[in-house]
């Protein structure tokens, strides 16, 4: 019932946009939208495979085979309000980090245009983190079923302002984009959320470098009750080594670097991202990927490799003697490579069907970013996943 509840509220969301743009003769509001029905099915029991690092279950101990890794259905509302200010509304119902279908508004943001070349927005806007990050959720727009979660495994919005300023240079078009702002989400905010942009086009190729820092609060119930009782032992040193573990209120920086190609016939992708978050539990983090696939008719077949780097900080070892600590810094390791094979197949203008599939090796010890952890899962070990999809746009 809930849950129906949910999609009514969704579809009622949607008729009353329809409604304000059937009734505007000047076309100053537009519907759109797009959305997956995705199905996954992993062949890790004890585990779950997750849409987002931040989300409790996804695919495996809860659900061997799941359409919640994939699926989403979103609708937005363009404004033109004049020639120079624009406005987004965005709402997408999936999965995700609360783990059930309700609603959310992902976009809310109006934009003004100050000249040819200079543009800023305010309110809610996708968090620029990744190349992909202004479509991420938009599974019409890649060539895979997702893209590689090793990297794109944050997907949330920001609220605050960006700016951005485009110029030329010779068949180069250089867009600077600088922001601010906050992150609100269930288990990971983000305060003064702050960083710049360099974004370069030129023909076919179009590359990215970004940095950005923040004070992060990454925080849950069980987090929360660890690290709160460890701080308060009668014991020094071990309440030292938990102070210095704790990710709540962390100065935290994220950089990245990415580069594609894409002449028409072919494409090659890539992009590395690397996390720091000090001494904290969730450590530091490289990771990337190489992507490439080629368009034969309707067809688009591609090969990926991934790859994550995760050292994250020591454990206390004999200095916990509850062994608690321990392990909870054991399960943040989630070094592991994959290899991925997709198709895609174009069967309409706005309909694409997909088929992926996936080995992940976690390398030794490491959970491999996996959640929902169950007796019998064994740090280390690989699995495979296999995905189909539909994606579409209207």
């Amino acid at each position: 019932m809930k849950l129906k509840k949910q999609w009514i509220a969704l579809a009622v969301s949607m008729a009353l946009a329809q409604t304000a743009w059937a009734q505007d003769d000047s076309d100053r509001f537009t519907l759109s939208g797009f959305g997956t029905v995705g199905v996954a099915h992993s062949s890790e029991r004890n585990a779950d495979v997750r849409p987002d690092f931040q989300a409790s279950t996804g695919v495996g101990a809860s659900d061997r085979t799941s359409f919640n890794l994939d699926s989403r259905i979103a609708v937005q509302l363009n404004a033109n309000f004049t020639d120079n200010l624009t406005g987004v509304l965005q709402a997408v119902s999936e999965h995700g980090v609360e783990s059930e279908y309700s609603p959310k508004i992902s976009l809310a943001h109006v934009k003004y245009r100050f000249t040819s070349n200079f543009s800023a927005r305010l309110g809610r806007i996708t968090a620029p983190l990744y190349m992909l990050s202004e479509y991420q959720r938009v599974g019409y727009a890649m060539p895979w079923a997702r893209p590689p979660i090793e990297v794109y495994d944050y997907l949330l919005a920001m609220d605050g302002v960006d700016a951005v300023y485009n110029f030329h240079a010779g068949d180069a078009v250089i867009g600077l984009q600088g922001f601010y702002g906050r992150i609100d989400s269930k288990k990971s905010d983000v305060n003064a959320f702050r960083g710049v942009a360099l974004n370069v086009d030129a023909g076919a190729s179009s590359f990215r470098i970004s940095h950005i820092r923040g004070t992060v609060n990454y925080a849950t119930k069980d987090i929360n009750a660890l690290f709160d009782a460890y701080e308060s032992l009668p014991i020094p040193p071990l309440v030292d080594y938990a102070k210095m573990l704790d990710p709540r209120g962390v100065d935290g920086k994220f950089s990245g670097i990415g580069y594609s190609y894409d002449p028409g016939k072919w494409f090659m992708r890539t992009e590395v991202i690397q996390a720091d978050y000090g001494a904290a539990i969730i450590g530091k983090a490289t990771s990337g990927y190489l992507s490439a696939g080629m368009r034969v008719g309707d067809f688009t077949p591609s090969l990926t490799v991934a790859h994550v780097d995760s050292p994250n900080p020591e454990a206390p070892g004999a200095l916990d003697p509850l062994g608690l600590l321990n392990a909870a810094v054991l399960s943040q390791r989630s070094s592991r490579h994959s290899y991925g094979a997709a198709l895609r197949w174009d069967v309409h203008s706005n309909v694409a069907v997909k088929f992926q599939a996936n080995h992940v090796k976690n390398h030794a010890g490491s959970f491999g970013g996996l959640g929902n952890q169950q007796p019998g899962f064994v740090p280390g070990r690989g699995y495979n996943l296999v995905s189909a999809s539909v994606d579409f746009v209207f």
